[in-house]
């Protein structure tokens, strides 16, 4: 095909241009177009994740309510917290399988799961609820300190303040400090707190000996 002559010189600029900025911009179109994949990819693993652990957490509560060895219920969520870890359902089934394990009287692995949820999950959500739970284990084990410690490093959202008011009103109480418990529990009152829990606040209150003057 022939070209005129300001064609040619249209073509010799193209060239001059593409010598001189066309490797750069091969480059910056590579690493958009890369990024755009990445973020695709990422997007499809966590979809692909969520699915794998909604399925393994159906699993998890099917054996909890069929009550299935201790074992199965164990190896499922440790498999769903290794392979999954990042998502919802694991942050939730580590609370369901310590729930069930604190029925059978397993505190031991009741407190691990409780544990990876505190230090481990990646769903905050999840974690002040997780530290009221673990320091009523603590409770029973006499680790008041401990338990007292866990509960002050949580952050709560406005609506679980009451609750870790609560547990923790629970805490000194067991060490035989009723003028914190009290304080604990009033302290909870005065915050947004659910009908159920104000009830069981209120008669702890109320079981409270009448401070002497």
């Amino acid at each position: 095909m022939a070209y005129d002559l300001q064609e040619q010189e249209s073509l010799d600029e193209l060239k001059a241009w593409w010598d001189k900025w066309g490797t750069l911009t091969m480059t910056a179109v590579t690493i958009v177009c890369v990024g755009f994949a990445a973020h695709n990819g990422w997007k499809w693993y966590q979809r692909s994740q969520a699915a794998e652990a909604a399925v393994a957490y159906s699993s998890l509560q099917d054996s909890i309510i069929r009550r299935v060895d201790v074992a199965q219920i164990e190896k499922i969520t440790d498999k769903m917290i290794a392979d999954t870890g990042s998502t919802v359902y694991a942050a939730l089934g580590a609370l369901s399988a310590a729930k069930h394990m604190e029925t059978i009287n397993d505190t031991a692995k009741a407190a691990k799961y409780l544990t990876w949820v505190v230090n481990e999950s990646d769903r905050p959500e999840y974690n002040t609820i997780a530290r009221v739970r673990l320091a009523g284990l603590m409770i029973d084990q006499k680790r008041f300190d401990e338990a007292v410690k866990l509960l002050n490093d949580a952050k709560p959202s406005a609506k679980e303040v009451a609750m870790v008011k609560d547990r923790l009103g629970d805490i000194y109480f067991a060490k035989g400090d009723v003028a914190q418990a009290r304080a604990q529990w009033e302290a909870a009152m005065t915050q947004p707190i659910d009908q159920t829990l104000a009830g069981f606040v209120n008669l702890k209150l109320q079981a409270l000996p009448e401070i002497q003057k």
